[in-house]
This record gives structure tokens, sequence and C-alpha cells, in this order.
């Protein structure tokens, strides 16, 4: 578990990273759809980027803070109690890192529930509305299912599904319908899923909480867009924006009609398009990347620390947390002098004599063992 929390963390420091850079460098330009390929590939690297294996000869200060977290994590998962009197410091470092994944897997538990939860009631609200067909509408050749509700409800789509209340289809069904078939159409909902599993596993991280927003904001410049090309007056249909303002997003993984501010997404359909050099600024994630590996790269030392680790059983858990816990005060220069302390210490471990309580001449009496020749 720790190995894997370590991950987490890396993988949250490279996602933060990323999007810091994402919201300064292109976050303002119009090219949506290379935005959103920018976005979900922000969330790939920084899953895979923690899995590269790197190893650097000159140790830093990064390197040696992130070892030593790694150090700290590997102990809380090899010990679980320890009576030593040396380590009391060490033990409550421990007992904390402890605490914290226990923190960490009771958010991933209220995320799956709060989610499982949110599947529910968006299954309910598509069971108790009326199907109708929805080329009545709209000339779209999607087979999607049009889910119409009596009271009133803030317009969503989410898969194959466009949810709507009777009165906005009577009153702006063309353009509601035209923005959640483009939600369908370019598959956002699958994005959403992404985003909601890095949520899941980065629960902690408000970087991923983000870019789920600023994938949602994509969604909707992407389908106020399409709107607007199928020929919809702008203003009439921004005053119909302005209109469904005010209303509620109860389903976190659906596109909603009216999600996202507003003023942004009126912004973005009177703004000029970027110019396409622009696309340029989107090489800055290959030096972001090669800085993030780097950062994560294991000096040589980190070789000599899982060796330690493999010995640790023939030590025992006493000497391996002392070994542990002593091995960030050691430089890199007396690194090839830490393997021979381990092997002597379990050298003297073996060698020790082992002390037998005495026993009574009045109660011994010798066995006598006879020792045959199997025959067969």
């Amino acid at each position: 578990m720790g190995i894997f929390f370590v991950y987490i963390l890396k993988s949250s420091v490279c996602l933060a990273v990323f999007y810091l850079f994402y919201r300064l460098l292109l976050s303002r330009e119009t090219f949506h759809r290379f935005n959103r390929v920018a976005l979900l590939s922000i969330l790939l690297l920084s899953c895979l980027l923690p899995l590269v294996e790197v190893t650097v000869e000159k140790q830093t200060e990064v390197h040696q803070t992130m070892m030593t977290l790694e150090q700290w994590l590997m102990l809380a998962d090899m010990m679980n109690t320890t009576n030593v009197a040396e380590l009391q410091i060490e033990e409550v470092t421990v007992t904390w890192i402890q605490v914290a994944l226990l923190v960490y897997l009771a958010g991933i538990l209220l995320f799956a529930f709060r989610n499982g939860y949110s599947l529910l009631k968006l299954g309910n609200l598509l069971r108790s509305g009326r199907k109708e067909d929805l080329s009545k509408y709209t000339d779209g050749g999607e087979k999607v299912t049009l889910i119409v509700h009596d009271h009133d409800i803030a317009p969503f789509s989410w898969m194959k599904y466009i949810v709507i209340s009777q009165k906005d289809l009577d009153e702006n069904g063309r353009e509601i319908l035209i923005h959640e078939l483009a939600h369908i159409q370019n598959r956002h909902s699958w994005d959403l899923l992404v985003a909601d599993i890095c949520i899941f596993f980065q629960w902690f991280n408000p970087a991923s909480w983000l870019l789920k927003q600023e994938l949602q904001n994509i969604h909707e410049y992407e389908a106020d867009e399409t709107v607007i090309e199928k020929g919809v007056d702008a203003k009439q249909y921004q005053l119909l924006l302005i209109k469904k303002a005010v209303g509620t997003r109860l389903y976190s993984m659906a596109n909603s009609f009216n999600h996202s501010k507003l003023k942004k997404r009126i912004t973005m359909m009177l703004k000029e398009k970027s110019n396409p050099w622009a696309r340029l600024k989107y090489l800055y994630i290959l030096p972001v990347a090669a800085i993030a590996v780097t950062a994560f790269a294991r000096p040589e030392i980190s070789e000599t620390a899982e060796e330690i680790s493999r010995m640790s059983d023939a030590l025992g858990m006493e000497q391996a947390s002392l070994l542990f816990s002593r091995l960030h005060d050691i430089s890199a220069a007396k690194v090839n002098d830490l393997t021979a302390i381990v092997e002597a210490k379990a050298v003297k471990t073996t060698e020790e004599p082992v002390q037998v309580a005495p026993v009574l001449k009045d109660t011994a009496k010798p066995v006598e063992v006879k020792i045959g020749r199997a025959h067969v």
C-alpha cells in the first residue's frame, strides 16, 4: 500500500503542474478540440510518468525528499507494532502516515458512495420519464433516447440519453436538443467518466477537480459552437442561456445545458478564433514532462535501499525498522558501506549464542536414541 500511495502522490504532483501550465497558456484559446485532447493527455501522462524509472548519479534535494517519503511509507507497511525505545520518534511519524492512509481510503469509499448514489438517482430519472421520438424535433441520425418529464428539470444528456422537461421542449426544444446532441456526438460523457476515475484516486488533489471543471467548460464551448453552426441566431441563443442560467446541476456525470459560467460561454462565442500558430503552445508538455521524469528519478542510493528492503526478512522487524529510520541520514558517499553494515548485522544475528535454561540434574535423564538403517 505504501508503494501505491507514493505512486498516487507522484501522479498528483504531475497533474497539478501540468494543469497549472495549461491554465496559464491554453485555457483562453479557442481550439476547443485541441484543449480537450490536451486535458485528456494530461490525465494520461500523470498516470504514466510516475512509472518511468530513471537513475541519476548525483542526488539532489528533490531526490532526497522523495527517497525519505518512500522509506517512511515502506516502513509503515512493514511495521505493525514495535516496542523499541529508540524508535519512539519514528513510531509517531509512522503512526501519522498510517492515519493518512486510512483517511485516503475513507475518501475513496466516500467518493464511491457519492457516485453510486448519483447513478441511482440518474437511473430513476431515466426510468420515470416517458420516451419520445427524437426525430420529430431534430434531423440527427444518432440513436438517442429522449426522456421527457412533466415537472421542471434542467436539461442534460448522459451517454445515449437526453432528459428534458415538457415546458423546455415546447418553448426551446430545437436549440436545447441540438446542444445536447452535440454532447452525445462528441462522446463528452466518456470524458467525464475518465475525469471521475481520476478524482476517485486523487480526491485530495484540487487539480483533479479543476481539470474536470475545465473539461466541462470545453464541452459546453463545443456544444455552443455546434448550435451556432446549425443556423441558430447567436443573440437569441445567448438570451436563452441567460434565461436558463438559474438551475441546479444534480448529476455530476452528466452534461447539463445550463452548466458552466455564463459569462465565459458568451465570451467564448463572441471571441475571435485564435491564431493557428498558438498551437505551438501545446509543446510545453514536452519540457514539463522531462522535468517531471528527472525530478522523480531514483539516485543510486535507491538500489541499496531496495537491497535493504529485500534483506529485511533476514534481519527481523526491529533491526529493519532501525535501519530504515537511519537511512535518510546517510549521505551518498556512504552508500557503498551500507550493504556491508546490513550484512554484518545479519551475520551477528545468526552468530549470537542461543541461551538455554539450565536443566536440573535430578530431573534430567539420558535418553538413548538408536538410529538404524532402513531396509526397503
